[in-house]
């Protein structure tokens, strides 16, 4: 182990630093109930002179309605419930049905990266190539054999701790980025701790360089050397790390998109406390006894239909007491932050109308959230088909390369009205019989995947001769 002294590879980007809470706040909404209790103080604060015992029996009795997540995994699906559209030269199937080398299809790791955009509005993607001595020197089959290839990592928000960026040449290009990860200790077989290392990938004059480093006693210390990763045997000039946000490619980081609907959720969890409280200390009757004096000697006063009670007394009264009320005010207002958190993202919570809508009047109610929903996926295309291009430029694959989403996001199936003019043009000759079938696909009659020589076999071995 090479050790130097490299003082600040550890030390977040200010933007890192300023955005940690919202993700923080955003990630521990989308994973439910049991991390908003783990935090508990953090979500739920306690009661003036609420008692500890008293606070953990509060909490524990308060549930938390998961708009965050229910709305995160229905625009999710919004996104990929039709295939993505990927362009890429002969040969590339291979590479892409498994990006990581752990056997992750693209369009899968595509979904996580999408998935976490959504939850804090940034991740990033590195496009790699394990490196071995004179690897420059093997054939592509002796590659194959040894498993070098290249490969695509997801960096979360939280890894990418810092970055630069400088004007070269009129642009903006990225010079400096360092990754933060998880490498198990050296102990044995059977240790499951880890030790954090910072992966640093800067631009220097001999080319995009990596360097891996960890923490010892407040020092930043080098492991290993410096590493110049080469494509077809040059250094590169761009270092190959590929920002994904909500509106845009570069570094800069974008508040998360579901932030406020975040804050509604956990505003709405705190008054389902005081509601839970409320009904927890008033909702049962309360028995009361008036004008009897317990006497040494007395029997007890039970509780239940097969008991009985006298009262020598015969001014005494027994009676029950309970709330005629159903805490309105406290209801209205789960209600209402139901209703908001709606309005802010979460369509599937709301209650849908009850008349019949054309698909006009429902592309124009959605239209709000599928305008974000179409550029998170446009910025997503994007910083896919430049990791992808660099990837199989790096498998030695050259040609043309594009990934797209798809962007009907709302599963409105074709009008009786509009199947019969769309058979109508095709039965008079209008358009052709791919040109039919195309819009059957896209007006899910014809489902997805089915492509259209399929669709003719199924057609000629029903008719008979």
């Amino acid at each position: 182990m090479i050790t130097k002294n490299y003082t600040g590879v550890s030390t977040p980007n200010p933007g890192y630093e300023k955005n940690l809470p919202l993700w923080d706040r955003c990630i521990d909404a989308s994973e439910g109930q049991y991390k908003i209790h783990e935090k508990n103080t953090a979500y739920l604060p306690r009661l003036r002179f609420e008692e500890q015992n008293d606070y953990e029996t509060r909490l524990k009795r308060t549930p938390f309605f998961n708009a965050t997540w229910r709305t995160i995994s229905g625009l999710k699906g919004m996104v990929f419930r039709k295939p993505s559209n990927i362009v890429a030269p002969e040969g590339a199937e291979r590479f892409i049905d498994n990006v990581d080398l752990a056997g992750t299809p693209l369009d899968v790791f595509v979904q996580g990266v999408f998935e976490r955009v959504l939850k804090t509005g940034r991740s990033g993607i590195l496009v790699d190539y394990p490196s071995i001595a004179n690897a420059n020197r093997l054939t592509v089959a002796d590659a194959e054999l040894l498993g070098l290839r290249p490969l695509m990592v997801h960096y979360t928000e939280k890894a990418i701790i810092n970055w630069r960026t400088t004007r070269i040449a009129g642009s903006e290009v990225l010079t400096l980025v360092v990754l933060q990860e998880e490498a198990p200790m050296a102990q044995n077989e059977y240790s499951h701790e880890v030790q954090t290392v910072f992966r640093v990938l800067d631009l220097t004059p001999q080319g995009y360089r990596q360097r891996l480093y960890q923490r010892v006693d407040n020092a930043d210390n080098q492991i290993g050397e410096d590493l110049y990763p080469l494509m077809n045997n040059q250094p590169l000039r761009r270092i190959p790390f590929y920002f994904a946000g909500v509106d845009s490619i570069s570094p800069t980081v974008s508040s998360p998109p579901l932030l406020d609907l975040v804050d509604m959720n956990l505003a709405h969890y705190m008054v389902t406390s005081d509601y839970e409280h409320a009904c927890h200390f008033s909702g049962l009757p309360t028995l009361f006894i008036t004008g009897h004096r317990m006497e040494d000697g007395d029997p007890p006063i039970t509780l239940g239909g097969t008991s009985a009670n006298c009262l020598p007394d015969p001014m005494a009264k027994a009676f029950y007491v309970e709330t005629t009320g159903d805490f309105a005010a406290l209801r209205t207002n789960l209600e209402d932050k139901k209703a908001q958190m709606a309005v802010l993202g979460a369509r599937m919570l709301e209650s849908q109308k009850s008349s019949v809508e054309s698909a006009e009047t429902q592309k124009t109610r959605q239209s709000g959230e599928q305008s974000q929903l179409a550029a998170m996926s446009q910025v997503i295309n994007i910083t896919i088909t430049n990791a992808l291009t660099t990837f199989l430029r790096w498998a030695g694959l050259t040609g043309d390369v594009a990934y797209t989403l798809n962007n009907d996001f709302i599963p409105i199936r074709m009008s009786a009205q509009e199947l019969t003019a769309l058979i109508g043009s095709w039965q008079s000759g209008a358009i052709s019989n791919q040109t039919l079938f195309d819009n059957l696909q896209d007006g899910e009659i014809i489902a997805q995947g089915v492509t259209f020589e399929v669709e003719q076999e199924r057609i000629n071995s029903q008719r008979i001769d």
